[in-house]
């Protein structure tokens, strides 16, 4: 886990900044997956995975179990894997940059590679892989352990606090809940953001045909994968033709640019206190 010094506070600000960013990313992430046919399942969520696993099973639906199950024990794996790694440099710049490569490289490398190269049970793995590191990478924001993965426990921490805060009248616990409202804003924004996109991609969708942008992607294990063109849920009408294809560009860009911005903000404490 990358902490900053408590007696720098422009570190504190920047490890809690990354944490926010991270939470912003993960709420992008899941508007992508479940703006996109086949992923019915959000990619940090695991109860609503779990669920999806059984129904899959009982149905039969082996491949979309398949993607159920590399979500599942990636994510386990991830998570494993953040705390086996969180001490391996004593230097916080070096935690920090080693930390956030292996959160967003392979998150911003699936729209354009992985989805074609690997099958999709492993492209899910990769994911649930990512959201589980972050869970234990980036999960300090100030004094609080924060569940940047998904909503479910910022929402229950933020009533909470607001009880403590507001109707005990503890001014920690006030502080506390203003924290929970900007963690369930960044991952509402990174959805946003998303949407914000896609709407903008959505009109742009018949020029980047006549670029060669928006291609029609093959499917692969009755499902539709990502890519620099996107075919929408309700595009989809159970045949192998493709009906709603949109380009994906101002998506990709936009998960660039918002998994670069946390580099500025690196901490630069010498020590990295865990």
């Amino acid at each position: 886990m990358l902490v900053a010094d408590a007696n720098c506070k422009v570190d504190t600000f920047k490890v809690a900044f990354i944490t926010w960013m991270s939470i912003f990313v993960l709420g992008f992430l899941n508007g992508y997956a479940l703006d996109t046919y086949g992923l019915t399942t959000m990619i940090s969520a695991q109860s609503g995975n779990v669920i999806w696993m059984g129904l899959n099973a009982a149905g039969g639906y082996w491949g979309s179990l398949g993607e159920n199950l590399g979500l599942f024990f990636g994510f386990i794996i991830g998570a494993m894997f953040a705390l086996y790694t969180q001490n391996i440099f004593k230097n916080n710049a070096k935690q920090f940059i080693f930390n956030w490569t292996i959160f967003v490289l392979p998150i911003v490398l699936y729209p354009f590679c992985l989805q074609y190269v690997i099958p999709a049970y492993a492209a899910m793995f990769i994911l649930g892989f990512v959201s589980g590191a972050a869970l234990g990478f980036f999960r300090k924001m100030y004094h609080l352990e924060i569940n940047n993965a998904m909503a479910t426990g910022s929402v229950r921490f933020l009533g909470l606090h607001f009880a403590g805060g507001f109707l005990k009248k503890n001014p920690k616990e006030v502080l506390s809940f203003w924290i929970f409202v900007l963690c369930v804003l960044a991952f509402a924004g990174g959805a946003f953001l998303y949407a914000m996109l896609a709407k903008l991609d959505y009109s742009l969708g018949e020029a980047g045909k006549l670029l060669g942008l928006g291609f029609v992607d093959a499917e692969r294990n009755g499902r539709l994968t990502l890519g620099l063109g996107l075919a929408t849920r309700e595009g989809y009408h159970g045949t192998n033709a493709m009906r709603a294809i949109h380009s994906n560009i101002a998506r990709i860009i936009g998960l660039i640019a918002i998994s670069v911005i946390p580099y500025f903000f690196c901490p630069k404490n010498q020590n990295a206190a865990q």
